[in-house]
């Protein structure tokens, strides 16, 4: 199998991570025209105890993918460097990206927390599988 496909979920997560980027940013921009909050306030995030919801969901959602996602970069590099991209890991890693969509999408839209954590979950199984697989095809061979 090509293991260039296992950048396309890698690829998949930097696109997630540009469109919130971009939703926090006009969160913030919005929030600043409101009134709600002082462009002085992104100085160090202090003071944003009056600041909308929809901008502090988009800013923690962004946050969130750069905690997990670090480890999921690091499993589907060494799953090309050790020329372990197959079907099974690179559904694992299409299903990561899968649940990282949804979890983004509840986080930014209704927040309704069980929910976001099912997916989040998911995402964690999906990772954890990934990592596992890989780790006993790497000490067995």
């Amino acid at each position: 199998m090509n293991q260039n496909l296992m950048y396309l979920p890698c690829f998949a997560m930097i696109i997630l991570s540009a469109f919130v980027l971009l939703r926090m940013f006009f969160t913030r921009v919005q929030a600043i025209k409101d009134g709600k909050v002082k462009i002085s306030n992104f100085r160090t995030l202090n003071n944003l105890d009056n600041a909308p919801e929809k901008m502090l969901q988009a800013s923690r959602n962004f946050t969130n993918l750069f905690e997990v996602p670090t480890l999921f970069y690091v499993v589907a590099v060494f799953t090309v460097i050790t020329f372990q991209v197959n079907y099974f890991t690179l559904a694992l890693a299409w299903l990561y990206v899968i649940f990282r969509i949804f979890h983004s999408l509840v986080h930014l839209t209704s927040n309704n927390v069980k929910t976001r954590m099912f997916f989040y979950t998911l995402s964690w199984l999906a990772l954890f599988i990934h990592a596992t697989y890989l780790a006993y095809v790497i000490v067995s061979t």
